[in-house]
């Protein structure tokens, strides 16, 4: 088995387009490939599942931990001929001065050499001062080669060819400036594949100019074998036999981890999909799990499938549990003010909420469950992630966490007895105490 991570100079070098390009050309050349992405994103892995037909893992040390992260990666690779992570931000970017989080941190962990791309767009000789720069920072990872992106010709191209050629790395191709389709983005990343028009074709117009510009048989030869080790970390999963979890999925609410909802499935619980756009109502589940998404993208439809929130309504009332992340918190509200036009929602909990233009939060932080049904039964902390641009109006007076980051204390979300909601998102991957108490609810 081979094994790469995919990462970036910076935020925008192009690696995301990259690795959907370089996913479908090893699968078109016949290889097994598993994919995978670096830290806490939702948005790529739905264009490496459109490249591949077939889901993408998470590896995130923070969410999880650096055990769970090499085992979940070494028992979804070992079937594969080539395993491919993408990374995130540039390669030494993380969330302290340790680079936890971090590309870096992760080709560390797995043993994985680097693939880097490189912006070149503004670049000239000094791109072989920053490539020496990436190579000898950290010398307990690998960078097996660079790809240049973003190259404004073919003199620009010959001329940074030139000046990298002393330092003897290998270059596996080289695109210029707009020769990829760019792939769109929202105010949360990239819109999520399933929504954007002509993606097949746009991803065989990827891999075709992937396959024409690298050698695949040059790069593999030049990577070594992974080998999987004999004895995995250890990971617990409770026994749920007879529990029932339904997930709101559909293009209103779509951000999951599909190691998440494996691990539910491998505790014995039933786990289904449901659709608050498109369905009436769903069957007695001990916990709904409203994930993150874009409800305020589709809050006319989600309101006007009055049907599933008037049984959404009598469920609640009959004791089901309810776990909301950030879009999910979101439908739960009286509504969502979107560019001064309010749009009403289900009204289950008071208060609404209102789309900004400016980050309301955003990273890794402790929370401690203060509320509600996990608040009363669960006392852990829990690495969580943010990343949202709404606020929420509404009572203060039942917190679900109570977060901590750099030193600073603040409540988020609204716990109501059977209801849990915040902008933490979480990842069940591991957490056997966790999924225990979710999941422990009265089915409605």
């Amino acid at each position: 088995m081979k094994g790469f991570i995919i990462s970036g100079t910076a935020t925008g070098a192009g690696k995301s387009t990259l690795t959907v390009g370089i996913l479908a050309a090893l699968k078109h050349l016949g290889l097994k490939v598993q994919a995978f992405k670096a830290g806490p994103d939702y948005l790529d892995p739905t264009y490496h599942r459109l490249a591949l037909a077939k889901p993408t893992y998470n590896l995130d040390e923070i969410l999880t931990s650096p055990g769970l992260v090499r085992r979940l990666f070494y028992e979804k690779a070992k079937a594969a001929d080539v395993a491919v992570v993408e990374g995130v931000m540039g390669l030494f970017d993380g969330r302290d001065e340790q680079f936890s989080g971090s590309t870096y941190r992760l080709a560390k962990l797995l043993n994985l050499p680097v693939i880097l791309v490189v912006d070149a767009q503004n670049l000239g000789t000094t791109v072989a001062a920053q490539v020496y720069g990436y190579l000898k920072f950290k010398k307990d990872i690998k960078i097996a080669g660079i790809i240049l992106n973003k190259v404004s010709g073919k003199n620009h191209a010959e001329h940074l060819l030139s000046a990298l050629k002393p330092l003897g790395v290998k270059v596996f191709g080289v695109f210029y400036q707009n020769e990829l389709p760019r792939l769109k983005s929202r105010h949360l990343g990239l819109i999520p594949a399933t929504e954007e028009r002509n993606i097949v074709e746009i991803i065989k117009e990827i891999k075709d100019k992937v396959l024409a510009k690298i050698n695949f048989a040059d790069l593999l030869a030049t990577l070594p074998e992974l080998t999987v080790p004999k004895k995995l970390p250890a990971i617990k999963y409770p026994d749920l036999q007879g529990k029932r979890v339904a997930y709101a999925f559909d293009k209103a609410f779509n951000f999951y981890y599909q190691e998440a909802i494996e691990y539910l499935r491998r505790s014995n619980v039933e786990v289904f999909a449901v659709s608050p756009l498109n369905d009436s109502d769903f069957p007695p589940v001990d916990l709904l799990f409203l994930g993150g998404g874009y409800p305020e993208l589709f809050a006319r439809d989600l309101f006007l499938n009055q049907k599933f929130i008037q049984n959404l309504k009598k469920k609640i009332q009959g004791g089901l549990r309810v776990y909301a992340e950030c879009g999910g918190f979101i439908y739960l509200t009286s509504g969502v003010k979107v560019k001064e036009q309010t749009y009403p929602l289900t009204g289950i909990l008071p208060g609404e909420m209102e789309l900004t233009d400016k980050l309301q939060g955003l990273g890794y932080y402790r929370g401690k469950p203060v509320g509600g049904y996990l608040g009363k039964n669960f006392q852990n902390e829990i690495w969580g992630h943010k990343f949202h641009y709404s606020t929420y109006t509404g009572p203060q007076d039942n917190p679900a966490y109570l977060l901590r980051k750099n030193g600073r204390e603040a409540f988020d979300g609204v716990a109501r007895d059977n209801i849990f909601a915040s902008f933490l998102h979480l990842n069940f991957y591991g957490k056997a105490d966790l999924v225990k108490t979710l999941v422990g609810g009265i089915k409605g």
